[in-house]
């Protein structure tokens, strides 16, 4: 094994580190969902490599950076991190601009750099790639997603004490996109670095009480070739090393990670389908977990998967499964209710869908939250009377039950669909990083070239502890919060600003790619020249798409506020729409008052007798007027008679009304004034 050369603070800094990282560590899973769509499965000989992030159960560092394309001197070291998720989760000085260190004007002190935990060869160049939690897609569209799973082994990092491991994904995710343009680089160069130097899960919990659930990884990988291939990676024996294991997507095929490893059978003889790290099956055996001389073949998700024994794990992992599958693919009419589990497959690996898919397809998917489906998030009394798909995370207080999981949900911090193509060969028009900040049901979908240096200054700005209007994240996560208060209502303008402005996004670079390609053709514009003009008109979209967003907070702060609607100053123009029949009939409200009314008999029996004498004296008076005869006046008898019963009518209609309105505020449901 390659010694690995640790940072020199490193041993020093270990207990500080130690009890941040523990402090930092959240409750329960940062669960994320990746989605791969196959060059032949789409509608535009496109690949797609979608994600959500869910990591929202700690603060976290909201800021889309641009890491520069570098060159480095032979004999170079990289430098190896323990990637943070709060903010800053980097400062270094080999990562670019965006993270150098910054002054920190609330602590008046400057940032300090993240101590390395260790060191590997550098290689002499390094690509240009977009990076957040994880390293996404690089310069020339080798593309990554991203979802945490669960193994039978856990891992921690060198700069813990009893740590013995040098990566994360993160690192894992970077390193692949700084060295390679191939998904086959990627796995190889992950797997051979993973158990070089050792494997942890930013997720597997303390050593004492290892988070087995969340104690391995898997992506979902894309390139240019048109290739998607599925990665899992886990600590190896005694909490180091690693095990590793790679398949490919059939062409013409879509494939889902939502938390749990997928890939079983595997024929390593095979190098262009499957590939593993050497340890693979000899690992298994000597734990027992696989038998070689068994009657079944080796099956790496049930080797080393994580073994569920309830319905928790299997129905939050297998429901998303089930429901990216059984959209694009509803002919094979995949059962909802059968979960997944590493001990045997539910669900295929990949499916063929029943039409090719388009890329909206693909962010519709990422906005789901089981609409139209028996697991509809927007109903039931969970929903709330106005029917809003959020369930919180929290403790549930000793109370036996659990929430569906959908795709999208309020805790994801960003979603992208990454868009890779081969068939032009400009990498800057082909490759796209369609990027959406906060929940995806609630959020527009922005295009950059995969080649831009550039990314504008809302989208590396803000907090999540301080609200900040100049933060493009601030937009869409206020307009999301704000839409609780009256879901049903807000959510329709929201869906159609969100329609309108996508298909802007669209139209935008559709015609920025023509204009690209009529200009490349006629030799007037150099690659150069190319990546600034797509950058240019990116960002400036990106910037429009912001301030119509913050236009859109706006609108319905004024407008759904205070439990009333408002379109104008007029005082028609304002109205309160109320709850819906079915929630108030399962509320409380449907049986007040009930026993916290108790009036005094002979109080109730005044009350009736009020209401009675009032009633019949108004009749009486009435019935006695209109007989009078005043001087002066001879009245013809015939036609006192109707306006004596019209005068009757008109009392008891009275009478009538009072009662009923008397009975509509015991019963019904009355706004106040």
């Amino acid at each position: 094994m390659t010694t690995i050369r640790p940072s020199p603070n490193c041993a020093t800094t270990a207990v500080a580190v130690l009890i941040t990282w523990l402090m930092s560590q959240p409750s329960s899973v940062q669960a994320c969902t990746a989605i791969g769509v196959t060059k032949g499965a789409s509608a535009s000989d496109s690949t797609f490599v979608a994600h959500t992030d869910d990591a929202g159960l700690g603060a976290s560092d909201l800021r889309l950076v641009r890491v520069p394309a570098k060159d480095h001197e032979k004999g170079s070291q990289r430098a190896v991190y323990n990637i943070q998720s709060g903010y800053p989760r980097l400062v270094a000085p080999d990562r670019g601009l965006q993270y150098e260190p910054k002054f920190d004007m609330e602590r008046n002190s400057t940032q300090v750099y993240s101590p390395p935990m260790g060191f590997i060869p550098q290689v002499e160049h390094t690509f240009a790639y977009f990076d957040q939690d994880y390293g996404m897609m690089n310069e020339v569209q080798l593309s990554v997603s991203e979802s945490t799973c669960g193994a039978k082994t856990a891992g921690w990092p060198l700069d813990v004490p009893g740590g013995k491991n040098l990566f994360g994904i993160a690192e894992l995710s970077k390193l692949a996109l700084e060295r390679c343009a191939t998904a086959r680089c990627a796995i190889n160069t992950m797997g051979q670095a993973a158990e070089t130097y050792g494997f942890y899960s930013e997720d597997s919990g303390v050593m004492t009480a290892p988070d087995y659930g969340d104690s391995a990884e898997a992506l979902i990988i894309g390139d240019q070739l048109g290739e998607v291939w599925v990665f899992h990676v886990l600590t190896g024996k005694d909490h180091t090393g690693a095990v590793w294991a790679a398949q490919r997507v059939q062409d013409g095929h879509v494939t889902v990670l939502a938390n749990g490893f997928t890939i079983r059978e595997m024929d390593l003889s095979q190098p262009d389908w499957f590939m593993a790290s050497t340890n693979v099956l000899s690992f298994a055996e000597e734990m027992n977990w696989f038998d070689p001389k068994g009657d079944k073949p080796f099956d790496f998700t049930a080797s080393y998967g994580f073994a569920d024994k309830d319905a928790i794990g299997p129905l939050y992992t297998g429901r998303r499964v089930w429901r990216v599958f059984d959209v694009l693919a509803p002919s094979l009419q995949l059962d909802a209710r059968l979960g997944s589990f590493s001990q045997y497959a539910t669900y295929p690996f990949s499916v063929k869908p029943d039409r090719v898919v388009e890329l909206e397809q693909v962010m519709d998917l990422l906005r789901d939250y089981y609409e139209g489906t028996r697991y509809d998030m927007t109903k039931g009394l969970s929903a709330g009377p106005f029917g809003a798909p959020v369930r919180w995370s929290g403790s549930p207080v000793g109370v036996i039950g659990g929430w569906e999981r959908s795709i999208s949900m309020s805790r994801t911090l960003f979603s992208f669909v990454l868009q890779i193509r081969s068939q032009v060969g400009v990498h800057a028009v082909d490759g796209v990083v369609w990027y959406a900040h906060d929940a995806p049901h609630g959020s527009v979908f922005v295009p950059f070239s995969c080649a831009q240096d550039a990314i504008p200054e809302s989208y590396l700005v803000g907090r999540q502890s301080k609200f900040n209007p100049q933060s493009a994240w601030w937009a869409f996560n206020f307009v999301n919060n704000w839409s609780l208060l009256r879901f049903d209502a807000m959510n329709i303008e929201i869906r159609d600003k969100i329609t309108a402005l996508q298909n802007a996004a669209f139209a935008m670079r559709s015609q920025m790619e023509k204009k690209v390609h009529e200009k490349r053709s006629s030799a007037s514009f150099t690659e150069a020249e190319i990546v600034t003009h797509l950058q240019n008109q990116s960002n400036e979209f990106a910037n429009q798409v912001v301030a119509q967003w913050w236009e859109l907070a706006w609108t319905l702060v004024g407008k759904y506020s205070g439990g009333y609607v408002t379109t104008g100053e007029a005082p028609e123009q304002q109205s309160s729409i109320g709850y819906p029949a079915w929630w108030l009939q399962a509320s409380e409200f449907a049986t007040w008052p009930g026993d916290t009314f108790k009036p005094q008999l002979s109080m109730n029996k005044q009350l009736s007798h009020v209401d009675s004498e009032a009633a019949q004296g108004f009749v009486r008076q009435t019935v006695e007027a209109s007989t009078i005869e005043m001087k002066g006046r001879d009245y013809n008898g015939s036609a006192v008679i109707p306006i004596v019963y019209m005068f009757v009518g008109i009392v008891l209609g009275a009478a009538m009304f009072a009662f009923v309105k008397k009975e509509s505020r015991r019963v019904g449901y009355t706004p106040c004034d």
